[in-house]
């Protein structure tokens, strides 16, 4: 964690994240905006946006028994809240949440203000999409040396998928598996499930020369939740055709994806900066 006289963090180089410019809080119609932040932040501003959480929010934090992910859950929630009161023109306290019947959040009676939003970190980073018109999902993964992710990939690959994944050469194998794993976090967070969606169900694409997509031309569901359903918050569901899946290129030893309920016309990137 930084001290107050700490030089403010820095972001990988990308060239799809850039500095939010004047009016940059204006969502047209079928954009999406893709917030990154960094979550080690100077103990100053932790305290600002420790001020503006809910009591639940403060409490969640306090659970986790290591200090540094306390922070980091922390500044990851007071970002979010900031990030959303640009678009809802309100203060960050004055946000309120809501969870799905999986745990997704959601804003509380946003009357007038329909917003979409998802939220993934990992480690020091940060990820937000923010949409008007569409749900979104949206997931990243730091690489970790203690990850065993020849065997994670037993557990959350088809058989399809496995099979594919075990031909790639040792050296293909590493990112082949964050970007299969980000992207079907992200597609099952779109669609409000959580952990209750097997990821198994989900095929999707991830060796380097096929795009992002869902392969399954049907997906195989359990019989209380059908893509094609409306779902409680009453946005109604899509097939896999309508989905849509995107690399987030978050810097070295990052992987990302964002997961849409539809075709958006663009998607814009922004880096948060503490002073924005």
């Amino acid at each position: 964690m930084s001290d107050n006289h700490s030089p403010s963090p820095s972001f990988s180089p990308s060239s799809f994240f850039g500095n939010v410019p004047e009016g940059g809080n204006f969502l047209p119609e079928g954009h999406i905006h893709v917030w990154r932040a960094i979550v080690d932040i100077p103990v100053a501003r932790l305290q600002v946006y420790q001020e503006t959480l809910s009591p639940d929010e403060r409490a969640r934090a306090q659970r986790f028994k290591n200090s540094t992910h306390r922070r980091r859950f922390a500044a990851a929630r007071g970002i979010l809240r900031h990030i959303l009161a640009r678009y809802l023109r309100t203060s960050p306290g004055e946000i309120r949440f809501q969870s799905g019947p999986f745990g997704k959040p959601l804003l509380q009676d946003p009357v007038g203000h329909p917003l979409h939003f998802n939220v993934a970190h990992s480690q020091q980073l940060a990820v937000y999409a923010i949409s008007r018109d569409f749900e979104v999902g949206i997931d990243l993964e730091g690489d970790r040396n203690s990850l065993d992710y020849a065997r994670l990939a037993e557990r959350i690959c088809s058989p399809e998928e496995l099979a594919t994944f075990q031909k790639l050469s040792q050296a293909e194998q590493l990112a082949a598996f964050f970007r299969c794993w980000t992207r079907k976090e992200a597609f099952v967070k779109a669609m409000g499930k959580g952990f209750s969606f097997p990821l198994k169900n989900v095929r999707v694409s991830f060796t380097t020369d096929e795009p992002p997509q869902i392969l399954n031309p049907r997906l195989s569901l359990s019989p209380t939740f059908l893509i094609g359903e409306p779902s409680e918050t009453g946005s109604q569901g899509h097939p896999p055709g309508d989905w849509s899946l995107f690399n987030l290129p978050l810097g070295q030893g990052f992987w990302g994806a964002l997961a849409v309920a539809g075709k958006p016309s663009r998607i814009q990137g922004w880096d948060y900066h503490l002073d924005d």
